[in-house]
């Protein structure tokens, strides 16, 4: 079998009680866990978050919502 490393970007949607994104980002990062599953031909040894990034941090900040 092969070894290979895949760089997986997945975007994440969320409703928070945080006051801040900095809170939000932190405990996504230490608290959540990202599933995939092993396939058929695949199986998925590790997987990490690697760069947390935010969009639209005007709109997170205050609050609204497209």
């Amino acid at each position: 079998m092969k070894y290979e490393t895949l760089f997986i970007m997945v975007r994440v949607v969320v409703h928070t009680d945080h006051t801040s994104i900095t809170g939000i980002v932190n405990e996504i990062e230490t608290q959540s866990k990202l599933s995939l599953t092993d396939t058929a031909n695949v199986n998925i040894l590790e997987t990490e978050i690697l760069v947390s990034r935010v969009r639209n941090l005007k709109k997170i900040n205050h609050g609204t919502q497209s």
